[in-house]
């Protein structure tokens, strides 16, 4: 009887253990979001492709107005291998042709101005399937924001750029292989310099320092991708009263 009451009392040690530890793995996995294997690396090796807290995939909308991380560095894509990211080079241009010759718009307030500048301080983009376009890979549906690689503020001079017909490269990033949806470029401040060399800053009302663009693009793996956004300065600079006021307007967006 005594040996019958030692192993029941063993038996439920066992059990309860074994609930214990169930019950941990249960409230570790609940601090992760999904993870998916069917993307494949080097000799068919599984590869994690979200590696990101829950907290972190709610918590999408940042007090600043912006959408994705703080930085780049802190993307889901760096916790990604090598092999499931491309590169993404972003450009910015400016309206073909010479804003400031004999063809310019001369009712348009940026005839004002010798050059024109924009401080970009974030630039975002939103992927809504990763996994390599290339391959026959199932792709992972998510939706979630990356920060591409902006160390610091960029200013940029659109009418320097109209006038050479030429884009700027703002950023090289490292992101997860798949399908983009949209772009988002945020502009901290805008100002230009008038012919007689005084500096005016440009007043940017409510929501109009964020640029949105709807874009559908890819990125391979290993591949290389290349974005242009490209300003229409004529239409973006309007006057009222002694005010200068930027509302961007986006001409196009290459993809390449």
């Amino acid at each position: 009887m005594a040996r019958s009451s030692k192993k029941n009392n063993r038996n439920l040690a066992i059990l309860l253990f074994i609930g214990a530890a169930i019950f941990a793995t249960v409230a570790l996995a609940s601090q992760k979001t999904s993870w998916f294997n069917f993307a494949k690396g080097p000799a068919d090796t599984p590869a994690l492709t979200n590696l990101n807290s829950a907290g972190d995939i709610v918590t999408t909308t940042n007090p600043d107005g912006t959408m994705g991380p703080a930085t780049f560095s802190k993307n889901a894509s760096n916790a990604l291998p090598s092999y499931l990211k491309g590169t993404l080079f972003f450009n910015v241009s400016s309206e073909e042709g010479n804003v400031l010759g004999a063809n310019s718009n001369k009712t348009s307030a940026v005839s004002d101005f010798v050059n024109l500048f924009i401080v970009i301080k974030k630039i975002e983009v939103h992927i809504a399937q990763q996994g390599d376009p290339k391959t026959n890979t199932k792709p992972q549906r998510l939706s979630r924001w990356e920060t591409l690689d902006l160390a610091t503020p960029i200013s940029v001079d659109l009418l320097k750029l109209a006038d050479e017909d030429s884009p700027v490269l703002v950023a090289v990033s490292k992101l997860a292989a798949g399908r983009y949806t949209q772009v988002r470029l945020y502009i901290d401040e805008a100002f230009g310099e008038l012919a007689n060399e005084d500096v005016v800053q440009f007043k940017i009302p409510g929501k109009n320092g964020i640029v949105k663009v709807v874009k559908s693009f890819k990125i391979d793996a290993g591949g290389q991708t290349t974005l242009t956004m490209e300003f229409d300065p004529l239409k973006s600079i309007k006057k009222s009263g002694n005010d200068y006021i930027l509302k961007p307007v986006i001409g196009k967006m290459q993809v390449e």
